[in-house]
């Protein structure tokens, strides 16, 4: 069975911090405007002690981290009305970091899992979601960079927090992610946690035959396994949604024999095709197709009724018609599982911003458009995040990012809303199981003593979970005699 651990704040002493002047006297900064006195306070603290700083507005942090500097604090995120900091700032922050940066400090107000109270009414789209992520990835690319996601307390006084600040600034070899709320420094740990054995009664509607849930990624992989163990155990209403149109007519006949992407990218050439992103692309839907079909066919004994939907997550006016259809046929929508996602990996130097930008998407904004398409019958939103946004993991830093905003949008979901909001953040799962590993990196995870997920039991898990669970965030992973993180 994987091993449950929550997310909670654990105490941290005070920052082991050299004296101000020794760090930043004589070092160029760039504050990034928040336009509640923050910047404002934190130059004069940062000059008082010998430090040259620019407060520049967020769009222009891009163009002076290119131009080289010692450290940037962004404090877009504290800007009242903000939207989303992600995906938009990586550029600059890649820029930055590629650029020779020594320092960067992301300021956020998640709250929630640090404690502070303000979650219930903190606006959507919470605008530093996804900050502390990116920062677990980058510090593991850039080891001899003091990166830090610092959570503070919007409330406090510009020149309090400008003091947290420049402590931070101050305080090397410290957690990545630091709270400063409540009077307190905490960081954020994994705690195992036994679910409770008794089943949990939160007025939601437990599923039957009737219920309907809708899953959200293509009916392949590990979405695929959730569905057919939802089926399993309650019988009910199946509806999938994924981005892969499926064939109105038979698979080409010459295609039956491959059996694989090496034998479809032969066949695929022997029918023409020439360009290798071609060939790929092609081979990619043949593959995807099939799968889709066999987990309808898989699904069909066991569900009430079984139906796919081709549409894209990040769309919002599709997602709210396959809704609306779902309604219009079973006059309602029990549950629903979020686990689209999309993987571009590559290393912060090398990634590109519109890449970011679509991996964050798929689980960020897909997430939002489900949300909004719930309604008061919909009795759990379950969000498939992955320990990379827990503990970050190289080349990463979009993965990372998104699953990591997913964490702190299921916490403050969860204090505005009746209905169960979950996040659960996978270990790897073993191949056969439909995560998102390849024979080559499920050899490197056994050399690092990380565990694959066993497919049945993780499913299993998370209908625990669902039955017996009131967390907003779980992480389920393969128990493991070392540490590591990877992806789902």
């Amino acid at each position: 069975r994987p091993t449950r651990s929550l997310v909670r704040a654990t105490p941290l002493g005070p920052p082991a911090a050299r004296p101000p002047a020794e760090v930043v006297a004589g070092s160029d900064f760039v504050v990034v405007e928040d336009g509640q006195g923050v910047a404002l306070a934190l130059t004069a603290l940062l000059e008082s002690h010998g430090a040259r700083v620019r407060t520049v507005p967020a769009e222009r942090l891009v163009r002076c981290a290119a131009d080289g500097t010692g450290g940037v604090v962004d404090l877009s995120a504290l800007r009242a009305g903000r939207g989303a900091v992600l995906p938009g700032q990586f550029e600059a922050w890649r820029a930055a970091l590629t650029g020779g940066v020594r320092r960067l400090l992301l300021a956020t107000a998640a709250g929630g899992t640090f404690g502070q109270d303000a979650t219930a009414d903190a606006p959507d789209p919470l605008p530093g979601a996804g900050l502390r992520g990116f920062a677990r990835t980058a510090a593991l690319e850039f080891p001899d960079v003091l990166i830090r996601a610092v959570d503070l307390n919007p409330k406090d006084r510009p020149e309090r927090i400008a003091a947290h600040l420049l402590a931070e600034l101050c305080a090397p070899g410290e957690p990545v992610v630091v709270g400063r709320t409540n009077g307190t420094r905490t960081t954020l740990s994994t705690v195992p946690v036994p679910l409770p054995d008794v089943r949990t009664d939160l007025g939601r509607p437990s599923l039957g035959a009737g219920s309907v849930v809708l899953l959200t990624g293509g009916a392949r992989g590990i979405t695929a396994r959730t569905a057919l163990a939802l089926a399993r155990a309650h019988g009910c209403h199946i509806e999938l949604l994924g981005r892969t149109p499926l064939r109105e007519t038979p698979e080409d006949p010459a295609l039956a024999h491959a059996h694989d992407r090496i034998a479809l990218r032969a066949a695929l050439l022997a029918q023409g095709l020439r360009r290798p992103a071609e060939i790929e692309a092609a081979a990619g839907a043949v593959l995807a197709r099939r799968e889709i079909a066999a987990t309808l066919a898989a699904l069909a004994p066991f569900a009430a009724s079984v139906r796919y939907h081709a549409a894209d997550v990040t769309d919002e006016a599709a997602v709210h018609a396959v809704v609306r259809d779902i309604r219009a046929r079973h006059g309602r929508l029990d549950g629903i599982v979020h686990g689209a996602g999309t993987l571009a990996d590559k290393l912060l130097r090398d990634k590109d911003p519109a890449s970011f930008a679509r991996v964050f998407a798929t689980k960020v904004d897909g997430a939002r458009h489900l949300l909004s398409a719930a309604d008061d019958d919909t009795g759990f939103l379950v969000l498939f995040g992955s320990v990379s946004g827990v503990f970050g993991n190289r080349g990463q830093a979009d993965y990372a990012a998104a699953n990591d905003a997913l964490d702190t949008l299921a916490t403050a979901w969860s204090a505005r809303t009746s209905r169960r909001v979950l996040a659960v953040d996978w270990g790897p799962w073993a191949a056969e199981g439909g995560g998102m590993v390849t024979p080559e990196l499920a050899r490197a995870y056994a050399r690092r003593g990380i565990p694959l997920l066993d497919p049945d039991a993780a499913a299993a898990a998370l209908l625990d979970e669902l039955a017996h669970g009131t967390a907003a965030q779980v992480v389920l992973a393969a128990e493991a005699d070392g540490e590591g993180a990877g992806d789902e």
